[in-house]
């Protein structure tokens, strides 16, 4: 089939003619000859660069341009909702599509979005605009989910399935086009969101899969190719043969550490040639983070044609990586398998080190199929490579048996509902009561219906959920029985719409009511204690001297061991994290956070990114709390301080947009001890202090006089 034949927008058939795009690929044609363009629900589940990205994104446009209503784009994580928000503007921005990117910010129905076509978000973001239930929610005619194998994810998986139950509900008559490169059973999926399912293996490049051993790889197919094994070391050898073809290596590992000394080793060993454009993001690097000795190692290795890749970058260095990889200025990257979920990145080849990996508290165990899947999904570069290669690498004869037959020849597994945790379904129950205002007994059998849950677990099992989940929120004030219909009350809706769990209420209505008077440090163990907040591990080498400093901040603690069912060890870990969110808004340098908490500058953002939103949420909670209105001063100015990284006298200064806690130090000590401070100033005087130059300087005077306007 050819793509001047399908239905498409005039304009936009015109647009693809430009780009020199003719046939499309099978997987594509099945999906349009089973309705894709007509309304019909799809789940399309095929290999990595088989075109179903470039199908959604024509279907949506199509959408608009025909005046269908809106598109939501969702993804699972804000790296690839931001990489389709590009996609979009850079390559239909002639267009004139409205289309926005929006992540973060849980607390509104974002009423800016009415005006917009595209909408890129998260399941998160999306889910909690749902609760606030939008006008412009009804506008929306089709709903693109990627990467729909996130359903089997603890975190994200119950977020997207009851997301996925309550847009059926609320607009049943939307299109629903679904992606994935691997699910396991796929029918049962596709069965339950009432789509037709486009299931295929093909690939543009074909795919290699083989086993090394013993300076060997042996295909799938029978094939054996002996490897200059001029290391002795099977990644060094694997990764120069790549090289030495041409081609490009990524190389998955199982930790960040193994992550880090890999890519020395290859940078060390292999004595890669610069390539043009190495030294100038090698400089870029040395001042990409306010952690120098992370710099200063990427900047090294980049210039080697080497880098490593893993969530504690921050997302401009990660952003970098994977271009300059692309450019073709980094030859090999040492990723974790966060790169694998994240944004589309080919490799001739991929080379797997261990299909084990370490749990915390659980030892080894070895990787899903899914997962092994996800990261030989990236071999083999469209346009580039005659065919792409995924290799595992054994340790003994019995282990590339095992390989071939668990992984090369096995099958991705089955997604298993998330849903069936109380914590998780007692949170997604009470935000279901909130986004339709309350139900009665047959109002929550139509939700049950619509979960994959209903589809995986026994009737007495999920009779049990449900009764257990309604007795806590009753009892806990979320929501009240009356006549057969559950309501929920004005602290139900707010915890709901807070996009928090019912306990963090539990507990900050717990704190407040002691009559203690908050202090820094307790606000922050009141955050780091909230179910909603990642824990900082713990390392046994630290127990000793966190068990002492349990004893002595007991006292400030507003909420105590007594008052939850918690683990002594989890207490710890909550104080661990109390520590660092006190060394955070206290202005700790980012280079010793991270050396103390053993902590990327990524880590950090993503840490704060969580603390921010439940310093904002315990404030909103305050306010209808007996006795906590007393310190709502005192929270209003924590809760710029941790989403800042500053003390008490930067609060303002650091309300200025593009002045972090660095910039804002530096002009306090310049002498701007407030916003008018700068306003009378002027530019000239701003430029000379440390970091500000002239586009900035413009942008901090522009907003001085405008909030100076204002008062007057």
């Amino acid at each position: 089939m050819l793509f001047s034949e399908l239905p498409l927008h005039s304009v936009l058939k015109k647009k693809i003619a430009g780009r020199g795009l003719r046939e499309l690929y099978p997987p594509q044609e099945e999906a349009i000859k089973k309705g894709l363009f007509e309304g019909k629900n799809i789940l399309m589940v095929t290999q990595t660069a088989s075109g179903k990205t470039f199908l959604a994104e024509l279907l949506a446009i199509d959408t608009v341009m025909k005046g269908k209503g809106k598109v939501v784009y969702l993804s699972p994580l804000k790296a690839l909702a931001d990489e389709k928000f590009r996609d979009f503007t850079l390559y239909y921005g002639d267009l004139n599509l409205r289309t926005i990117l929006t992540v973060g910010n849980y607390d509104s129905d974002e009423p800016r979005l009415e005006r917009y076509d595209i909408i890129c978000t998260t399941y998160e973001k999306m889910d909690s605009l749902v609760r606030h239930r939008p006008n412009w929610l009804e506008k929306v005619s089709l709903l693109i989910i990627d990467e729909i194998h996130y359903l089997d994810d603890e975190k994200r998986g119950p977020v997207l399935e009851s997301l996925i139950a309550n847009l059926k509900l609320m607009i049943p008559n939307s299109q629903l086009f679904a992606l994935s490169a691997t699910v396991g059973n796929s029918e049962e999926i596709a069965s339950w969101i009432e789509a037709e399912l486009v299931e295929s293996n093909w690939r543009p490049v074909p795919l290699r899969e083989g086993v090394f051993f013993r300076g060997k790889v042996i295909y799938r197919d029978g094939d054996v190719e002996k490897i200059n094994t001029k290391y002795s070391s099977p990644i060094l050898d694997l990764v120069n043969d790549t090289i030495t073809d041409g081609g490009q290596a990524l190389v998955f590992v199982n930790s960040r550490r193994r992550a880090v000394s890999l890519s020395k080793i290859l940078a060390d060993r292999l004595e890669l040639d610069p390539v043009e454009g190495a030294e100038e993001l090698s400089e870029k690097m040395r001042n990409s983070s306010e952690v120098s000795s992370l710099n200063e190692e990427l900047s090294q290795l980049i210039s080697s044609g080497v880098s490593y890749h893993h969530a504690g970058l921050t997302v401009e260095q990660r952003r970098e990586i994977e271009k300059a990889f692309r450019n073709g200025i980094l030859k090999v990257i040492v990723a974790t398998p966060t790169l694998a979920a994240g944004v589309n990145l080919p490799a001739r080849r991929v080379i797997i080190e261990s299909s084990e990996r370490y749990v915390a508290g659980e030892g080894s165990e070895p990787i899903k199929v899914l997962e092994y899947k996800q990261f030989a999904g990236r071999a083999g570069r469209p346009g580039f490579d005659e065919y792409g290669e995924a290799i595992l690498i054994a340790r003994s004869t019995y282990e590339v048996e095992d390989l071939f037959k668990t992984y090369i020849n096995g099958s991705p597994e089955k997604i298993r509902s998330k849903m069936g945790s109380p914590l998780k379904f007692r949170t997604y129950l009470l935000s279901y009561l909130v986004t339709f205002n309350g139900v009665n007994e047959e109002g929550i059998e139509r939700y049950l219906e619509k979960l994959l849950l209903f589809r995986q677990t026994s009737e007495k099992k999920l009779k049990e959920l449900v009764e257990d989940s309604l007795k806590m929120l009753i009892e806990g004030n979320f929501v009240i029985a009356t006549g057969g219909t559950y309501l929920p009350t004005e602290l139900g809706k707010y915890v709901a719409e807070l996009y928090i769990d019912p306990l963090t209420a539990l507990y900050t209505m717990r704190a407040f009511t002691k009559g203690k008077r908050p202090t820094e440090f307790s606000i922050m163990h009141l955050i780091a204690s909230s179910p909603d907040m990642p824990k900082l591990r713990l390392k046994s080498r630290e127990m000793v001297s966190l068990d002492d400093s349990l004893m002595q901040y007991l006292p400030e603690m507003l909420l105590g061991l007594q008052d939850r069912d918690i683990e002594y060890e989890e207490a710890l870990a909550e104080l661990k994290t109390a520590f660092f969110l006190l060394d955070w808004i206290n202005e700790v340098p980012e280079q010793e956070i991270c050396d103390k908490y053993d902590l990327g500058p990524g880590d950090i953002y993503s840490f704060i990114e969580s603390a921010s939103w439940i310093a904002y949420a315990i404030r909103r909670l305050a306010e209808i709390v007996p006795g906590a209105k007393l310190y709502l001063s005192l929270l209003d100015e924590l809760a710029v301080r941790v989403e800042k990284g500053v003390k008490r006298e930067l609060v303002e200064l650091a309300s200025i947009p593009n002045i972090g806690r660095v910039r804002a130090r530096r002009l306090y000590n310049a002498g701007f001890r407030t916003i008018d401070d700068i306003a009378k100033a002027g530019e000239e005087r701003l430029k000379r202090v440390e970091g500000i130059g002239d586009a900035l300087a413009k942008g901090i005077m522009s907003f001085a006089l405008k909030k100076l306007s204002n008062k007057s």
